[in-house]
């Protein structure tokens, strides 16, 4: 069995949950919505400066609705690798190479990449969210059209691709590990995709 703990990037209770799933869950494998190049950084406080209009979008679009939604792996990751390294837990790396993802960023067309900086300085989501708080499943799922309806393009590939690339990493842990539960912790954005796609794969999964 597969346990998804859904988190986002600033809020306390993201710990509160990886801690308690850590806690309450007989596992001893944890599996992070991260790559090796980005455990790296957070493990050295080093992220590189964006090089390109394609990082730079991405690296704003991080900042602006990674705090809401955990669309991409932040402290809240970096927390939990260290938590499992200190319960001698085995980690896996779930989430596609940001090398990949961010080539991947370049196929966009350059008129949704403009209109998605453009947005920038204004947001799109919800001002009010609570960034203090794990945003609901109905919340979440609205923030999530409003991105698809006017990014589509950068939707498929920061959340609809990944979701399949994680969700397929997730089903080679459970092969390596059969009859083991097994605890994933991943972006709220990320959690109903994923559920969605290892129940396509074949393999059981419930919400932390």
């Amino acid at each position: 069995m597969i346990h998804l703990v859904g988190v986002s990037h600033v809020s306390k209770k993201s710990l509160d949950r990886i801690d308690e799933a850590l806690e309450n869950t007989d596992s001893d494998i944890v599996c992070l919505e991260l790559d090796m190049n980005r455990l790296n950084a957070l493990v050295n406080d080093e992220d590189s400066e964006p090089e390109d209009l394609t990082h730079r979008m991405l690296a704003s679009f991080q900042e602006m609705i990674g705090k809401r939604t955990g669309l991409m792996p932040g402290t809240e990751m970096l927390y939990a690798y260290k938590r499992a390294e200190q319960e001698g837990m085995q980690v896996y790396l779930v989430d596609r190479d940001i090398r990949e993802t961010l080539a991947r960023l370049k196929s966009v067309s350059r008129r949704e990449k403009v209109k998605a900086l453009l947005s920038l300085p204004l947001g799109f989501l919800s001002p009010a969210m609570d960034l203090d708080d794990i945003p609901e499943e109905d919340e979440l799922e609205q923030l999530k059209k409003v991105f698809s309806e006017r990014f589509p393009q950068m939707y498929s590939v920061l959340l609809e691709e990944r979701d399949l690339h994680i969700a397929k990493a997730l089903e080679v842990v459970v092969e390596e590990n059969p009859e083991k539960d097994i605890i994933a912790v991943l972006g709220a954005a990320h959690i109903n995709g994923v559920d969605k796609k290892l129940e396509e794969l074949g393999c059981k999964s419930k919400l932390a």
